[in-house]
């Protein structure tokens, strides 16, 4: 008995839950980490030529689903209350997670193709004529309904939760079974709240970007022009010809701008992390308040009927086909066998109109030929018509011959015409072939010139900016060699001045030594007594003027 979804079960204050994803550091530092080796990665990839490129972006592609597969599987334990996983356990279960993916990414390809060629099925039954307008009438709007429904479902409830699904363990039956139940019981309480939850991540990200894209911009166009790093732009503009703008790129131009953008870029990668976590973890727990009710065992048997209705139908379509083209076969040839008859009258036509003056002929013949047989009827004995009648029958059947040989030669000047046509349409196409062969050798020939360009602008840049760099240091050296001489010569100014300073003292000093020897010999010469300087002799004892003692 399918369940009756109420309205009022729908519990949006689940969705509150979201916001702890920005409180789990390990996912957190999972997805960032996936972020910036993703971008590194790309990076790397528009530096390469060719398949190396592909190659780069193919190593991309399985990096950020692999990663991000880890970051769902931590949330997805976060989400049930359990303790969540490693770091390394949740990055290579979401490695393993990759080939689910895929397989699930074929079986839907399958089921589409499967559909087209239902559809393509009924949309050639629908070529019978009368009942094929009455069948196209009533199967092409269940078609498009059904595929619009498909797509809906793809895009709402298969494609966001077919990825908790495997993150919390299931195999891939098992994750589509599940899936495909909560699309048929719960659709409308998942849409309602996804569409919650993307309101909620919209509001977030207009708050963020409406600040971070201005001020990312202004203060990035003040920063490069601030520094003035002409090779960094250089190698910008050789980035925006051809191979993309990258903080590798810049590095290898040289400068300091790259870190600029390396910055920015680490910073947009944090905040795409942040929104990430909110949006894995709201899709993690609507999956299971989603799958809350459901049965394991019910939702692969949903699965098995699917695919038994998927290769039922299939049957069917391949009968209908064969019905059809056996339908088809009947009257095609029906329309052969009525359409002889004016097909032979419309050549006849047509090689009388291709070759009038030989049918022309031939009419002549034939009205003489009635001419003669009248009036030799008409005036002859009964013998004698019927020679003329003889005669009329041998001229009427040499018209016919020259009718006969009149239409094989228009026959065969239309054979020659269609092989006239063939030929010139054989010519025409490979005139084409030529002409595109040539407009691709051009473009060819285009893009190895534009390649050269950008690659001689680069090395023009390397080498600018080599030869810049030398410059800058030559100046360098010149001034630090400049700045020790300056040096050298204060040094030896300085020396100089205290060698003379010292001269100085050494003269003064000198200078006073020879005064008081010449003062002292002075005395020794003629001694005077110290108290009243009275002029005394060297062998006084006592001053003869006032008694001082002298000795």
């Amino acid at each position: 008995m399918k369940e009756v979804q109420s309205l009022g079960d729908i519990r949006f204050g689940t969705l509150a839950r979201a916001a702890e994803g920005l409180t789990q550091w390990r996912p957190l530092l999972l997805a960032f980490l996936t972020l910036l080796l993703t971008g590194l990665v790309i990076s790397l990839g528009q530096l390469l030529p060719g398949i190396l490129a592909l190659v780069m972006m193919l190593v991309a592609f399985v990096v950020l689903m692999g990663g991000f597969s880890g970051v769902g599987i931590m949330l997805m334990d976060k989400a049930k209350e359990q303790p969540v996983r490693s770091f390394a356990a949740a990055a290579s279960a979401g490695l393993l997670c990759l080939p689910k993916f895929l397989l699930i990414g074929l079986a839907m390809m399958a089921a589409f193709i499967v559909y087209m060629l239902l559809a393509a099925v009924i949309y050639f039954i629908g070529k019978i004529p009368f009942i094929g307008g009455i069948i196209a009438f009533i199967a092409h709007p269940v078609l498009v309904l059904v595929f619009a429904a498909a797509l809906v479902a793809l895009i709402w409830v298969i494609g966001p939760l077919m990825a908790p699904a495997l993150w919390s363990g299931m195999p891939v039956k098992a994750a589509m079974g599940n899936v495909i139940a909560i699309a048929r019981k719960r659709l409308i309480e998942v849409v309602l709240m996804e569409v919650v939850l993307y309101i909620i991540l919209s509001l977030i990200g207009v708050m963020l970007f409406a600040g971070l894209v201005p001020a990312s911009l202004s203060l990035t166009a003040m920063g490069t022009s601030i520094m003035g790093d002409s090779n960094a732009m250089v190698a910008m503009a050789a980035g925006m010809g051809g191979r993309g703008v990258s903080p590798l790129s810049m590095l290898y131009a040289g400068g300091n701008t790259w870190g600029l953008t390396a910055g920015l870029g680490v910073l947009y990668c944090v905040v795409g992390a942040l929104m990430t976590q909110v949006g894995i973890m709201g899709m993690n727990l609507i999956y299971l308040q989603a799958r809350g009710n459901l049965d394991h065992s019910e939702a692969e048997d949903v699965l098995d009927d699917f695919m038994g209705d998927v290769r039922k139908k299939a049957t069917e379509a391949k009968e209908r086909a064969r019905q059809a083209a056996q339908d088809l076969s009947a009257k095609k040839a029906a329309d052969d066998s009525a359409a002889t008859p004016a097909a032979t009258a419309s050549a006849s036509y047509n090689s009388a109109e291709a070759h009038q003056p030989t049918a022309s002929y031939g009419t002549a013949v034939a009205a003489a030929a009635g001419m003669t047989a009248g009036s030799v009827s008409a005036a002859a004995t009964p013998m004698d018509a019927a020679h003329g009648e003889s005669m009329a029958r041998e001229q009427a059947m040499a018209a016919e011959r020259a009718r006969v040989a009149a239409e094989t030669e228009a026959a065969r000047l239309r054979a020659a015409a269609e092989a006239e046509a063939a030929a010139q349409a054989r010519a025409e196409e490979q005139a084409a072939e030529q002409q595109a062969q040539a407009r691709a050798a051009a473009q060819a020939a285009e893009q190895a010139r534009q390649r050269e360009q950008a690659e001689a602008a680069e090395r023009a840049a390397r080498e600018q900016a080599a030869r810049e760099r030398a410059e800058v240091q030559a100046a360098e050296q010149a001034r630090l060699r400049e700045q020790a001489d300056a040096e050298a010569r204060a040094q030896e100014q300085a020396r100089l001045q205290a060698e003379q300073e010292a001269a100085e003292r050494e003269a003064a000093r000198l200078k006073e030594q020879a005064e008081a020897e010449e003062k002292a010999r002075q005395t020794a010469a003629s001694p005077n007594c110290p108290n009243c300087h009275a002029h005394v002799s060297a062998d006084d004892m006592f001053c003869g003027e006032c008694g001082y003692k002298l000795k």
